[in-house]
């Protein structure tokens, strides 16, 4: 009976013991260790169209930026297209460092720097692509607030310098911030659906009075969903599309095909006793940016015209293909 009872207090006192260390290992983590973790993504992307004596460029370029607990990202996309010369690769894309955790800012990159703010004027620097793109400060025409999710769409008059070249023109700028959600360390599966994002200048006379159309369609048939606006003279406001034809579709390795051409009625909301317009697109130049089979992401510039109460505006600019 004596060993049986002694046997029992060295089982006590060892169960003891681990419940001590248990507790003091619990007392020595930091009591936000166990909250729910930082999760959050900003972007800021910049398209800018623009035209010299020599033709026309289109640059754009996407800074996108995360947190996911203890750790940041950022990243850097960007095309430019030249008239001339066609599709010119730039130097610094992909992903850089972030060590400062900066996420309202826009940050550094050994390739690309940035001074200013969008609201006042934003200049973006990069030597070792030849250019800096010098931004007015940017006028919101878009609004959207969704839960976690804030997103704004704004314009403004722009200049390019790229290799010793001054190119007048405009930039549409998105921009996005969500909460509890980060692409970049992150896979979500139903992001995207067949999305056209339509960046265009109207080209109503020289470089530094254009005006802007911005489109976005997700979806297709009669459960696609269009959204957008435009800055010309009495066609200032959102606008969606009554009527979106993207044809002409192209080959391409993968259960999908790229349309090459639109046919897009667009109607400024609000005003739906006004003739909408008849906006026609075709592609000059695709650059695929990514296969995954099943779908894929690519950058196309287009030309084409913008027929409203019988006056013809020429159109240009980008659009953002994305299945």
């Amino acid at each position: 009976m004596g060993k049986q009872v002694h046997t029992y207090h060295r089982r006590e006192e060892g169960s003891f013991h681990a419940r001590y260390l248990i507790i003091l290992f619990l007392c020595l983590i930091p009591v936000n260790t166990f909250a729910e973790e930082k999760l959050s993504y900003y972007s800021d992307y910049f398209s800018f169209t623009g035209r010299d004596a020599i033709g026309f460029v289109a640059f754009a370029l996407d800074t996108n930026r995360g947190v996911d607990g203890p750790a940041y990202q950022a990243e850097h996309f960007g095309v430019l297209y030249d008239q001339k010369s066609g599709w010119v690769k730039l130097v610094g894309m992909g992903e850089y460092n972030n060590s400062q955790g900066a996420l309202e800012q826009i940050p550094d990159s050994p390739q690309f720097s940035f001074e200013g703010q969008a609201n006042t004027g934003l200049t973006i620097r990069s030597k070792e692509n030849f250019l800096f793109l010098k931004i007015e400060p940017l006028i919101v025409q878009l609004r959207e607030s969704d839960g976690n999710r804030i997103q704004n769409w704004g314009v403004a008059k722009a200049e390019l310098h790229w290799k010793g070249r001054e190119i007048s023109g405009r930039v549409i700028y998105e921009g996005l911030v969500h909460h509890n959600w980060n692409r970049l360390t992150r896979t979500y599966t139903n992001t995207w659906d067949n999305f056209q994002g339509f960046y265009l200048a109207l080209e109503l006379g020289p470089p530094d009075t254009w005006r802007d159309l911005y489109l976005r369609s997700e979806g297709e048939g009669v459960n696609r969903s269009t959204k957008g606006f435009m800055t010309a003279s009495k066609w200032i406001g959102a606008i969606h599309s009554t009527r979106f034809k993207a044809y002409e579709k192209a080959f391409n390795f993968g259960f999908y095909r790229w349309p090459q051409r639109w046919d897009i009625e667009v109607q400024l909301k609000g005003s739906e006793d006004r003739s909408p317009g008849e906006l026609t697109l075709r592609q000059i130049s695709r650059e695929n940016q990514g296969n995954w089979i099943v779908g894929g992401f690519a950058m196309a510039v287009l030309k084409g015209e913008l027929l409203i109460n019988g006056k013809a505006i020429p159109v240009l600019g980008f659009v953002e293909l994305i299945k």
